[in-house]
């Protein structure tokens, strides 16, 4: 009976939360709690995560620096510039974008606070920190939608060298591991109304690719087409593809919301066993604790506006 009735509590919670998340506000970029995006979901000292971004950031500059390396000397030669003909490799440099800037906001915020980062050290959502959010949903989500469409058909349909290499494998499958990883470790949000954002993305991206090639622009071996799906010489079969996409950006939201709230779910039966008991840092329980930080004055917080 007990058992039954902590289902019941769960799954009505669940409801709930899934009914709140589509609120208009959510929409926006204003956030409650904005130190969840500057520190980790577990109980890692601040230093040590801060070093964990830092590495994920210098790991994945090295990673890019040596896969245009690869690729102009076997494919581009002296035109470079093709590399960024490729929605895979925008959505490669999203996502090193997105591990760089979250690795300068945990190291300044940490820093300027002391490592005492939580969520009475703001006041309002920080500007940079709407920026880290865009950049997550595009490098996340656009990871998710290059793995799935490369293995579900680009892998079987499309045989062009440069995406059958050792490289390009691991450019459409160790993206989307790491992006998994870095949310269930990270305590960023995710909101499922931001699916707008990379939707926004896949649209400019299909509009510069239509652009290139309709006015005669060439890739490798002059082809007027870099996927065989998205060949506008078969306009139908190109939109179908651009609209396959989209929705795939909108299931992978969906999938990064989930494994959101897995997250949260995992932390709160590991570390407290009731959902909504989810601490924001070490210090919020010090502060809690201790009567003079509770008493604090609000000239003695540091100013992260």
């Amino acid at each position: 009976m007990e058992e039954e009735r902590s289902m019941s509590t769960d799954h009505n919670r669940c409801c709930e939360s899934l009914v709140q998340e589509f609120r208009p506000d959510n929409i926006g970029l204003e956030y409650e709690n904005p130190s969840d995006f500057v520190t980790p979901q577990w109980p890692i000292n601040h230093k040590g995560y801060a070093v964990y971004r830092a590495t994920v950031a210098v790991l994945m500059v090295g990673w890019i620096v040596a896969d245009l390396m690869y690729e102009s000397q076997k494919f581009y030669h002296d035109r470079i510039w093709l590399y960024l003909v490729y929605a895979t490799n925008w959505s490669f440099v999203l996502l090193v974008l997105s591990t760089c800037f979250q690795a300068v906001c945990v190291m300044f915020y940490t820093t300027r606070a002391a490592s005492c980062v939580d969520r009475q050290s703001f006041e309002k959502m920080p500007p940079s920190l709407k920026l880290q959010w865009v950049l997550q949903n595009l490098g996340y989500n656009s990871a998710i939608v290059v793995t799935i469409s490369y293995w579900s058909f680009i892998a079987f349909l499309d045989h062009t060298a440069i995406l059958m290499t050792d490289m390009s494998r691991l450019k459409h499958t160790l993206n989307t591991v790491f992006v998994i990883f870095d949310l269930m470790v990270s305590a960023t949000p995710i909101r499922i109304l931001h699916m707008f954002i990379p939707v926004m993305l896949g649209s400019i991206y299909s509009l510069f690719n239509a652009f290139y090639f309709l006015n005669d622009g060439t890739i490798l071996e002059g082809r007027h087409y870099a996927y065989n799906v998205l060949n506008w010489d078969h306009p139908q079969e190109a939109v179908i593809t651009c609209l396959l996409c989209m929705v795939e950006s909108v299931l992978s939201q969906i999938i990064l919301y989930e494994l959101y709230k897995l997250r949260h779910w995992i932390h709160s039966k590991t570390f407290f066993g009731q959902e909504g008991d989810l601490p924001y840092s070490e210090m919020q329980s010090i502060m809690t604790e201790a009567p003079k930080y509770s008493t604090m004055g609000k000239g003695q917080q540091p100013d992260f506006s």
